[in-house]
């Protein structure tokens, strides 16, 4: 390249002789120069170079001639959008299994839980709405939204009628909260007669399921963004709108182990938790070895109004009154039903004995032909107008204890004195595995299904029920085959018996404290079982270790499996009310009281805050509750 066509290149940008005489323009020229004079640098390149330079500097120029534009976002000026939001109660089932209960742990990551499921479901399908779009708040509550004081879940005033443990299932869960509705705000009345909207609609005019639809003036969806435009335009336009389908829409993004029923409006001072008459909880079970009708008589000491703090886990933080009124209860089988309630069978019976118990035995009709089995499922249930934590599980406990013939139904009674049984004696609970929320009753809910949803809904619990059948039905296959094509030798189940015998009397030597003889009775047992060959099938093995020892090759009903990793075929039953105390009531609100020195103590906040400033006389719970009790709703 010339020198001629690269000085004139210098100077087209501005680093020539007639450039800016500084160091940094003497250097760049230099640099430049050497570049195009050996070739590395085209000619075009450095003509693009240019043109890009110059292009730059004008822009430049411009912008420091004229003001920055911002970027409208609308975000400023533009009001945020109010939606119209409607109290609707939902019902649903799910499977525990996975979840580590039901109500959700808020600002944990950690969390796990049902409640979480449902709130995400809802956050994804925006069908819960922030405070500043939330259309049906009060005044009050307008200003603690505008001051960013209320998160979305308080807003929009959730209520829960259950609250399951981790691993607790349920079949008609309810909770109640505000959603977003399909129709605006604004949204007017069509008026047969005339093409002119009419007045704002209310709530008593919206439709109260998906199904029915309704003519009525909304205002065009562009209207409200188009800048300058006023709020609350009045250019409206005729259409037909149904509400949304709240079922499909969530069953669309939850987990299939959580299911969508049905859904209905309810009244603004419904609550899911107090206008909830009553709920129902079945526990499922094998047979086994259980006396069912021990175990009914047992239920049956239960029924009516007592004091339950010896059959629940005392939270003491938040709750002063143990006494709770179960309605009704059943222990079904296949083959037969007990039945027992708290309210007498006809009108010719005393209406003023309240605590009076009824124990009905109802057959299911002709029997089958298969008679009872020790596999055979069964289950309890057990009705009541509310339940303190863990009660269900604490009762299951005490009545498989009974079903075994390891205590009598009379202990019932004991436990439920408390004035001479003041603390609760040490037992476990029973597995949370088989305890399902079956039902919640509202004196005033109808709740709205539709067949597709339900249909959709039975598909899932189809295949579900199907993977668990067939997984019974292999393990139930594997056992018949031990049990008729497995030899074991006589001397074996012999020696088998008589160590843990042994091993028996010796923990009941240790805690009586008192030598245990062996008086041959187990040794006479066996020679009168004795078969005439060296071997015998496995079923014929068990079957003699059964009618021997009384053991069974089964966990006990209701024992989780880090319970039975403590039992085994030689544990004895120590008797309910032999057994260590825990502290009572009484010493527990002594401890949070006394032993928290800290006036800051979250303990004694949290008694002071729930149970002493909560306290209210009892004509103003009867008022309370009459009055939730009469709030509902229908989808009709």
């Amino acid at each position: 390249m010339s020198t001629a066509n690269t000085d004139n290149i210098l100077s087209q940008i501005g680093l020539g002789s007639g450039g800016k005489d500084s160091s940094a323009s003497v250097d760049a020229s230099r640099v430049l120069r050497h570049l195009l004079e050996s070739g590395k640098v085209s000619m075009s390149d450095a003509k693009e170079a240019v043109q890009a330079t110059a292009a730059a500097k004008k822009q430049s120029a411009q912008c420091q001639q004229e003001p920055e534009k911002v970027k409208d976002t609308g975000s400023a000026d533009q009001p945020i959008e109010k939606h119209r939001t409607r109290h609707i109660a939902l019902q649903f089932s799910y499977d525990g299994t996975d979840y580590s209960g039901f109500a959700q742990n808020v600002g944990k990551e950690c969390d796990n839980s049902v409640e979480r499921e449902l709130f995400a479901a809802l956050e994804k399908t925006r069908l819960l709405v922030s405070p500043e779009e939330h259309g049906m708040l009060t005044e009050s509550e307008v200003e603690e939204a505008e001051n960013g004081q209320m998160p979305k879940r308080t807003a929009s005033k959730y209520s829960r009628c259950g609250r399951t443990d981790k691993g607790v299932h349920a079949n008609g869960q309810v909770v109640a909260l505000y959603l977003k509705s399909a129709f605006p705000l604004l949204a007017r009345n069509a008026g047969s007669d005339n093409d002119e909207p009419g007045d704002v609609l209310g709530e008593e005019s919206l439709p109260k399921n998906s199904l029915d639809c309704l003519e009525c003036f909304v205002q065009p969806r562009n209207n409200n963004k188009k800048k300058g435009k006023a709020a609350e335009s009045t250019t409206y336009q005729r259409k037909t709108m149904n509400e949304y389908d709240y079922c499909k829409t969530l069953n669309n993004v939850l987990p299939p182990s959580i299911r969508i029923l049905g859904w209905c409006p309810v009244s603004s001072e419904f609550s899911a938790r107090f206008s909830c008459s009553r709920r129902t909880y079945r526990y499922f079970f094998p047979r086994r070895n259980l006396n069912l009708a021990r175990m009914a008589e047992g239920l049956e000491y239960m029924m009516g109004r007592n004091d339950f703090r010896n059959l629940c886990k005392m939270n003491c933080e938040q709750v002063s009154n143990f006494e709770r009124v179960l309605v009704e209860g059943k222990v079904v089988s296949p083959q037969r039903v007990y039945s027992v309630s708290s309210t007498p069978k006809s009108r010719e019976e005393k209406d003023d004995e309240s605590n009076v118990r009824y124990l009905e035995e109802v057959g299911l009709g002709a029997p089958r032909s298969s008679p009872p089995s020790a596999r055979d499922m069964c289950h309890i249930e057990i009705v009541g107008q509310a339940f303190l934590w863990h009660q269900i599980r604490c009762i299951m406990s005490i009545l498989f204890h009974i079903g075994r013939g390891q205590e009598k139904s009379e202990v019932v009674k004991e436990l439920l004195d408390v004035k001479t049984n003041p603390a609760k004696p040490s037992y476990d609970l029973a597995s949370e595995a088989a305890l399902v929320l079956q039902d919640c009753t509202f004196g005033q809910l109808q709740l709205g299904r539709t067949v597709r949803n339900l249909w959709d809904v039975q598909k899932t619990l189809e295949q579900r029920w199907e993977k668990h059948a067939i997984a019974s039905e292999r393990a139930k296959n594997a056992l018949d085959s031990m049990k008729d094509e497995t030899e074991v030798r006589w001397a074996d189940v012999v020696d088998f018996v008589e160590q843990i015998d042994k091993e028996r009397r010796r923990k009941i030597q240790k805690r009586s404290k008192h030598l245990v003889h062996d008086d041959g009775e187990v040794k006479r047992a066996l020679a009168a079982n004795c078969t005439p060959t060296s071997t015998l099938t496995w079923g014929a093995a068990v079957e003699i270790i059964q009618n021997v020892l009384g053991v069974f090759p089964y966990p006990p009903n209701g024992s989780s499996e880090s319970q039975q990793k403590g039992l085994t075929e030689s544990s004895i039953h120590v008797p309910l009310m032999d057994r260590a105390k825990g502290t009572t009531y009484e010493e527990k609100v002594k401890s949070i009281l006394e032993n928290s020195k800290d006036k800051s103590s979250k303990r004694k906040m949290r008694y002071e805050e729930n149970i002493v400033k909560k306290r209210k006389t009892a004509e103003e719970d009867k008022a309370f509750y009459d009055h939730k009790l009469q709030q509902g709703g229908s989808s009709v």
